[in-house]
């Protein structure tokens, strides 16, 4: 009576599947049998060095591959296929790099950014962890502000604008709030002077900040990286900041909410200044055609609505 006889496993593609037990990932898994009885599952995994182990379900962290899902899985395949067509190619050996790189994505976890891309309904539009407060290390103005924050917030931000308005340091003020949160950052790029021009402003005597970057989008850069590991670093005892962090994060939070402010005001002095520009300008027009047309604009009539002076012009001359 104590006893279940458990056959006809569920057996799983171990690809599909990032599986680990007490925080640490299992590696080099060749099979995965799922037994599954009326209270509980177990796992039967068997591993690459011809080891088996057995686990309840429950004791397991399991993350699915989206592509085990069909529709997931479609979309992918069409992006290879897409892949095929570009000319992106190694500077090395003229190999073609995206269909490369896809054939070799067999896992994608729900939580990545390509997932919600191949499956949208997995893309969490609300802000992660409520507002988020950014610091600006390197800079900037409002629309930066704005596309550092939304970046920060939310799963996927893309950011445009043309040559010179400040997508580098955009850049620059993303890594920061990254590494503030204790992260790793991986910047890629289709050409390799977009991710060194990141670089060399990092590295530049302004920041002096070379040394927390690794450039390694070649092996002729992975070489140079891991021979000059000898280079001297900052002296980083003179790191350490004078106060509790935590009150340092709520003083970069005051100041952030005064910075936002800051930018709002002037964004709307620059509008009011646009729209006071273009009434100077119909007035321009509006006296010219008074003294043009010799119309008596003594019975102009001007109401006040809201705050705001609605003027009703009645030329005589013209019948309005």
């Amino acid at each position: 009576m104590n006893v279940e006889k458990l056959t006809k496993p569920d057996v799983l593609n171990p690809k599909s599947y990032r599986i680990s037990r007490e925080g640490r990932e299992f590696f080099d898994i060749d099979a995965i049998s799922v037994f599954r009885g009326r209270q509980e599952s177990y796992w039967h995994i068997c591993f690459k060095d011809g080891s088996e182990r057995d686990y309840h379900e429950r004791d397991l962290h399991i993350a699915e591959s989206c592509l085990n899902d069909k529709r997931s899985a479609d979309v992918f395949q069409y992006i290879k296929q897409i892949a095929e067509l570009s000319n992106i190619r190694n500077e090395e050996t003229g190999e073609k790099l995206l269909p490369k790189r896809f054939d070799k994505i067999t896992y994608v976890g729900n939580e990545v950014a390509l997932a919600k891309y191949l499956n949208p309904s997995l893309l969490n539009t609300g802000k992660r962890g409520g507002e988020y407060v950014p610091i600006f290390p390197f800079g900037c103005n409002n629309s930066q502000y704005n596309a550092v924050k939304n970046a920060m917030e939310n799963q996927i931000s893309v950011i445009q604008g043309p040559p010179g308005t400040g997508k580098t340091q955009t850049i620059l003020n993303i890594i920061a709030n990254i590494l503030m949160q204790d992260k790793t950052v991986q910047i890629v790029s289709n050409n390799n002077s977009a991710t060194e021009n990141v670089y060399d402003k990092l590295s530049s005597p302004q920041y002096n900040l070379g040394f927390v970057a690794a450039t390694l989008g070649s092996s002729k850069n992975k070489k140079i990286f891991v021979e000059h590991q000898d280079s001297s670093y900052p002296d980083f005892l003179t790191w350490k900041m004078s106060e509790e962090f935590g009150e340092m994060r709520k003083k970069i939070s005051e100041q952030s909410a005064r910075l936002k402010e800051f930018f709002d005001k002037q964004e709307k002095l620059a509008y009011l200044r646009q729209e006071l520009s273009q009434l100077v300008t119909e007035q321009q027009y509006f006296n010219q055609y008074v003294e043009e047309s010799d119309v008596n604009t003594d019975n102009i009539k001007c109401k006040k609505v809201k705050s705001k002076f609605v003027c009703k012009f009645i030329f005589q001359l013209c019948g309005f």
